[in-house]
């Protein structure tokens, strides 16, 4: 016999099968790996299905620890390449990452790009992150595991969580020395290679407490553009032209006039050494223009550069004017003095300056090739003056007046030579034997 249900009695059965059907929550993390390769650098982002938190996303960013730095970027690249400046997409905001000061943690920048120039490191009080205790350099790569509070909009831009094509951007910084600091605004070196991706964040929301996930495999996420390999030859150019310059063209020239006493080849590689560092010094003002720590032109560095190659164009033309003045009357000038001391001066400071440059550069570890350098071209060239001059002494000795004196009576004639070894008047008279003998 078919039993009767209440309306009652229906309701509650269907409140107690609804309590007993465990709540289901997504997995939500859209994630992007550059290639299938141990080298490649993977992003995870995650957005908390939890409506408290509408402004955070939990972020997952690993990298090969070879390089100085990492990052990757929320934006829409400019179409304006610039070949010499730095591939930043404008007003993007980004997260990078390089190593701490003691070498074995991470410290995690937020940055904000404007243009082709390094990010600069972006400051706002309601703004933080937060790194997990999993974040550090883990099996030789940089592992970045945390939430970004407050991240979806800063001064100039703001993502959009709803988008299934956000775009952004990644960059590696060079395979050189590691940063080493615990500095957010710590000064970065041009990225080693790039590339563009897009990625779903509506497929990224989700539970943060199971993320990131355990399979780090591209999901939800495509690749804009192909990896571009990039270089910062002007950085390089600028190094080469000046170094070179002080190092060598500069003291070759000074080893002409000093040492060989020809004015000709003095002046033709001067005065190709001024054109070298005025391209040189064009070089370096530009590149300044594309890092924090250059950009207002207010370094050691640059200003005793600026002062130096200011300096190297008075000398050329204290020399010339010297020059024109000592032909006409033979006679030594102020200027000529003047020209002596500041060139060796000049050709020091030079040298100092190129120190200065390497550390502004974040490029510290070249001082010791560069000094080596130094020293080699150094001991060459007084090494070659020191035999040139010796021996032309020893040539001058000869040439003096006492010299010649003993030089003509070293080679005249013997006067044993004239006297006759035999006697003129023969042999003596044969023995007669003695009268009455």
């Amino acid at each position: 016999m078919m039993q009767k249900w209440s309306l009652t009695t229906v309701l509650a059965v269907l409140a107690s099968s609804v309590l007993i059907v465990p709540r289901v929550v997504a997995l939500g993390a859209s994630t992007f790996v550059t290639s299938d390769s141990e080298n490649n650098l993977t992003f995870s982002i995650n957005l908390p299905a939890d409506s408290s938190y509408p402004n955070d996303f939990n972020f997952y960013l690993s990298a090969p620890h070879d390089n100085t730095w990492i990052g990757v970027g929320f934006g829409q690249a400019m179409k304006d390449v610039r070949p010499i400046a730095s591939y930043f997409p404008s007003n993007a905001f980004m997260l990078v990452a390089y190593s701490s000061k003691t070498g074995k943690g991470l410290t995690l920048s937020p940055r904000v790009g404007s243009g082709h120039v390094e990010p600069s490191h972006y400051k706002n009080k309601t703004m933080s992150i937060e790194l997990w205790k999993d974040s550090g350099i883990r099996n030789g790569r940089y592992v970045a595991i945390g939430v970004c509070h407050n991240c979806k909009d800063w001064h100039s831009g703001s993502i959009d969580f709803e988008s299934r094509t956000q775009p952004m951007f990644y960059a590696v910084g060079p395979d050189e020395l590691h940063l080493n600091s615990d500095a957010e605004d710590a000064g970065l070196r041009r990225h080693d290679y790039w590339g563009h991706f897009n990625i779903d964040l509506q497929a990224a929301r989700g539970d943060p407490a199971l993320f990131p996930p355990k399979d780090l495999l591209r999901t939800n996420a495509t690749a804009r553009s192909d990896e571009h390999n990039d270089h910062e030859y002007t950085s390089s150019l600028h190094a080469v032209a000046m170094a070179g310059t002080f190092v060598l063209i500069f003291p070759v020239g000074i080893f002409y006039k000093k040492v060989l006493g020809s004015v000709r080849w003095h002046w033709i590689t001067q005065a190709f050494g001024l054109i070298v560092v005025l391209v040189g010094a064009g070089l370096g003002l530009g590149i300044s223009r594309y890092y924090n720590r250059s950009k207002h032109y207010n370094s050691a560095h640059q200003l005793v550069g600026i002062v130096v190659v200011l300096l190297v164009l008075l000398q050329a033309s204290l020399g010339s004017v010297h020059h024109r003045i000592f032909k006409a009357t033979q006679q030594p000038t102020i200027m000529g003095v003047i020209h002596r001391f500041l060139g060796l001066v000049l050709v020091c400071v030079g040298i100092i300056n190129g120190v200065l440059g390497f550390n502004l550069a974040s490029a510290s570890h070249h001082n010791t090739g560069y000094a080596t350098v130094v020293l080699i071209v150094a001991v060459i060239l007084f090494g070659l003056a020191f035999f040139i001059m010796r021996r032309r002494r020893r040539q001058e000795a000869f040439n003096t007046p006492a010299a010649r004196n003993f030089q003509s009576a070293y080679n005249a004639p013997s006067h044993g030579t004239d006297i006759p070894l035999q006697p003129s008047y023969g042999p003596p008279p044969a023995y007669q034997r003695p009268i009455g003998a």
